[in-house]
């Protein structure tokens, strides 16, 4: 008798637990999807960290953004990390795909620092993808250095993650076709005001300088850097040392495109004097001498350290100049 009663009783617990957690997970599906509909990405502090993200039960995936937005915190990409993630919560909010299955949530340091302890983080932004069932593995995590963090290639990380895909869905910016619109009304007006005297549009040199920058500009990576959304260095807040020159082949910064740009300039430069130095007219010829002197030097060093560059992205390229 006291065996059935016993039998009974852990029953009747192990019934009430199971409806309990049920009605748990419902009320946090359920607190999500309305935090949802008011903004697509949720903010979340310690104790919803540990409520919606940490505690069981969990039938829902998270991507999380570990940021800093304060300005005295210094974080320069967070804030354009910021809004492209937005943009794919967004995107996400209100398309086909939208369920309760996925949400978007962003930590700030300042509301949730015990969350960057219990990470173990001491950089942002981060962003990582917090399973169903499961604590996050190692591709949970998304590899910034080689991914970047344009929206586009975080709809592709979290269709790795969930196999949820997001269209991704810009509001129209306009900004690049006044500013456009703004140069022609100028450079109209330019050449109406100069209307007598245009014989500067067959100045070769003024060409000559356009022609190289425009390529500088496009060899040098900047388009990269817009499709990829680069960040414009990494520092390591444990070591204190930022990088400025990615190690990674897929993957650059945005100050390295401005120090491969001046590296190209100065080449061209160099290539320059080389070139006009025999056009000088000297009597004794000193003047060409060290004119082709410094060209050669120039174009020898700055080759050189490009070289260099190459190889310490391209881990195995065989070939080096000078330096290594």
């Amino acid at each position: 008798m006291h065996h059935r009663l016993w039998l009974c009783f852990l029953w009747t617990c192990t019934v009430v637990n199971v409806l309990h957690a049920e009605n748990n997970l419902a009320d946090k599906v359920q607190q999500l999807t309305d935090w949802s509909s008011k903004n697509s990405l949720i903010r979340l502090n310690s104790e919803r960290f540990k409520h919606f993200v940490r505690t069981p039960p969990k039938n829902y995936s998270m991507i999380i953004m570990l940021t800093a937005l304060s300005p005295q915190r210094q974080c320069g990409v967070c804030k354009h990390a910021h809004d492209e993630f937005q943009v794919v919560a967004q995107s996400y909010r209100y398309s086909k795909a939208f369920s309760n299955k996925l949400f978007f949530a962003m930590v700030d340091f300042d509301e949730g620092a015990e969350v960057f302890q219990y990470l173990k983080l001491n950089s942002a932004p981060v962003f990582i993808h917090f399973p169903p069932k499961t604590k996050p593995k190692k591709g949970d995590q998304l590899d910034l250095n080689r991914r970047g963090f344009s929206a586009e290639h975080l709809t592709k990380w979290v269709q790795d993650r969930t196999e949820i895909r997001i269209e991704i869905y810009r509001p129209p910016d306009y900004s690049g076709i006044l500013i456009s619109g703004f140069a022609l009304a100028m450079i109209a007006a330019l050449l109406y005001l100069k209307r007598d005297s245009l014989t500067f549009l067959y100045n070769n040199l003024i060409w000559g300088v356009f022609v190289i920058l425009a390529i500088l500009t496009f060899v040098s990576g900047q388009m990269w850097n817009n499709i990829h959304g680069s960040t414009f260095a990494n520092h390591d807040q444990k070591t204190g040392h930022t990088e400025y020159i990615s190690r990674n082949s897929g993957h650059q910064y945005i100050m390295e495109t401005y120090i491969v740009f001046l590296l190209y300039f100065g080449v061209s430069v160099g290539m320059i004097l080389l070139n006009e130095a025999p056009k000088i007219q000297s009597k004794k010829g000193k003047r060409r001498s060290v004119m082709a002197f410094i060209g050669l030097i120039i174009v020898i060093s700055l080759f050189s350290y490009i070289l260099s560059v190459f190889r310490s992205k391209y881990h195995g390229y065989p070939y080096s100049f000078l330096l290594k």
